[in-house]
């Protein structure tokens, strides 16, 4: 199975202007860029449906050239694309995904320079933290399930798969 965060060519046009060293501000400004190129649609009884028939099945390129999420469901869209800009960029990036009861979130470490970041892609006013989330230091309330290259690395593959999460 190929990788959701393979970058395009539309991907690496997006980043093809940002300056090295990359530093935690400059991705911020990439985040901020993906959400001026997102539509974030509502998420409720009449799009539930659509939101569950592509959970986790979008590459960044699709999700790029589709140009929505849906609020509150689009954590792992947005990391998704945010990864593939970052790997576009040549970094190192790892996907997690986290549980607090029965509530799932993913974010993004991202490698700079001077050591790992923790991305919160989903809120956009969240900034970077430093670090890295392990069993022993977990993000906040949320603890660590699994850390992979994208969700489908981590068994992720559609609506269905969240069974695994427990």
């Amino acid at each position: 199975m190929e990788s959701q965060i393979e970058p395009t060519e539309q991907i690496r046009s997006l980043v093809a202007d940002v300056s090295f060293p990359v530093t935690p501000e400059k991705l911020m400004e990439i985040k901020k860029e993906m959400y001026r190129r997102l539509e974030i649609r509502p998420y409720n009884d009449a799009t539930k449906d659509h939101e569950k028939s592509i959970r986790w099945k979008r590459t960044a390129g699709e999700i790029l050239n589709d140009g929505y999420v849906y609020n509150g469901k689009a954590c792992t869209d947005l990391v998704v694309l945010f990864l593939s800009l970052c790997l576009a960029l040549g970094l190192n990036t790892r996907f997690v995904k986290l549980k607090k009861e029965k509530m799932i979130h993913s974010v993004a470490e991202i490698k700079l320079e001077d050591g790992w970041y923790i991305f919160d892609i989903a809120h956009q006013n969240d900034v970077p933290t430093k670090g890295e989330i392990t069993e022993g230091a977990p993000y906040g309330e949320w603890k660590l399930w699994k850390k992979g290259r994208d969700a489908w690395d981590l068994g992720l593959t559609d609506f269905n798969t969240i069974t695994q999460i427990n």
